[in-house]
């Protein structure tokens, strides 16, 4: 067997480059790749955009930060800012706006890993603490409409962190505001909420001591005992374990409406651009919803509310009939549409009903008109009333805390029953359905009682 040799691998040999060993122009090219790599990690991007990250902290948080009137985040947030002057204002609802004008320089090297940091601090002061309070409880309304939360789904402690935020500088104007949120706690997390929001009120915003805490306990006793229906409330609330403790306890009972004497019956009428008043005490009441034919008068004269009713006419014919409403009424009003009625109707009272006003009634006013055996009020839509919309119309308020706090829906109510559910209804004050109608109310203006 012949010995067989081994191949000879071939050798690369590197030429010199204009005279110079490849050992050496090799280094030469490495370092400048190398050396670009970390220019454009370590130089580049501060060249290309210089300036510095803001951390803005306020007391109290959550404010919104603007950078030359242009949002950029809340307090807390992170905020790349060009390098140069810029002015730094911090804005929070009822809280006056606190600004500064800052030279913001940059960083060069490592600015990418390390940038240039640079904390602003502003101590806001409450103007109106009420206001604040009162859109958290708007806020805190809305909410209640969308049920209890889940695991995927969660809702913004709102009254909580307004009682944080205001807590301070809280006036006795805000009690009545919490008690009027009381009105939306439909559901355990705004029952964790407002109990929150109650004890920071009744601590300044601060965690309570024990003798705060004992104070807000005894305040929440308080208010649940002077609020019939308060037990009820609480057992479809609360957890099975303490609803049944509730339940079997001698506080429970049970809501009931208020039972109305029933006034006499109406016998003087009032006659005004084809709509008929009847004079109950205290106020004059249209004797029925407000009739199709007078309400295309309103849309001729206010050509503005007149988009969009035209096609519904055509569409919608059948939602005129004996079926769902009582004769020629109109229906698939919004209470804002309901509402601009009424002030057109204002303008056609005689000089001698100079101090009264063309409204929609409040429920106690529609309550009281359907007691007096108004027979149109017996039919089978929803009428708009006034007020706005609380579940739990049981608790006890102010009016004026009520329209502070406000509502996210207006109130509906239909034919008279025992049953609460059967009456109350509600919807938001821009939606409407071919069921929702409405009838006005001649009353004094606000102020001349």
């Amino acid at each position: 067997m012949q010995n067989k040799q081994p191949e000879q691998e071939d050798e690369v040999k590197l030429k010199s480059f204009i005279g110079i060993r490849p050992g050496v122009w090799l280094t030469f090219l490495y370092s400048i790749f190398l050396t670009g790599i970390l220019f454009f990690l370590f130089v580049f991007p501060g060249l290309k955009n210089p300036g510095s990250v803001l951390i803005v902290k306020t007391e109290p948080k959550g404010a919104a930060i603007r950078i030359n009137d242009t949002y950029m985040g809340v307090s807390g947030n992170v905020i790349f800012v060009p390098r140069g002057i810029h002015t730094v204002e911090a804005v929070l609802p009822g809280f006056n706006a606190e600004s500064a004008v800052f030279d913001i320089r940059g960083r060069v090297f490592a600015s990418l890993f390390f940038p240039r940091r640079e904390k602003i601090e502003f101590t806001l002061e409450a103007n109106n603490p009420d206001t604040a309070f009162a859109q958290a409880t708007l806020d805190y309304a809305s909410w209640s409409f969308g049920g209890e939360p889940t695991v995927s789904w969660q809702i913004p402690l709102s009254l909580s962190e307004a009682a944080y935020r205001i807590g301070p500088v809280k006036t006795p104007e805000t009690d009545e505001i919490l008690t009027a949120a009381s009105r939306f706690t439909v559901t355990r997390a705004a029952l964790r909420d407002i109990v929150r929001a109650k004890i920071l009120l009744d601590n300044s915003g601060i965690s309570p001591s024990p003798v705060g805490l004992l104070g807000s306990v005894s305040d929440i006793i308080v208010f649940l005992s002077e609020n019939s229906g308060s037990s009820g409330w609480l057992t479809g609330l609360l957890p099975p374990e303490s609803s049944s403790l509730v339940r079997a306890s001698a506080w429970n009972n049970t809501f009931q409406l208020a039972v109305y004497s029933a006034p006499a019956a109406a016998v003087n009428r009032f006659q005004m651009r084809n709509c008929t008043f009847l004079q109950l005490d205290g106020f004059w009441i249209s004797e029925n919803p407000v009739s199709r034919s007078v309400f295309e008068i309103f849309l001729e004269e206010n050509p503005e509310w007149k988009e969009g009713f035209t096609d519904y006419f055509k569409d919608k014919i059948s939602f005129y009939s004996p079926e769902f409403s009582s004769g020629d009424i109109i229906s698939g009003i919004t209470w804002y549409t309901a509402e601009a009625f009424c002030q057109w109707l204002t303008k056609s009272l005689p000089a001698s009903m100079a101090a009264m006003e063309v409204r929609l009634p409040s429920e106690a006013e529609w309550e009281y008109a359907a007691k007096s055996g108004i027979n149109s009020m017996e039919n089978a839509v929803w009428e708009w009333c006034a007020d706005p919309f609380a579940p739990l119309q049981f608790i006890k308020v102010s009016p004026l805390a009520a329209k502070a706090a406000g509502s996210p829906e207006r109130l509906l109510r239909g034919k008279p029953s025992p049953s609460a559910e059967q009456i109350r209804a509600s919807l938001p004050p821009d939606l409407s359905s071919p069921f929702v109608t409405f009838r006005p109310i001649i009353a004094q203006r606000a102020g001349n009682e």
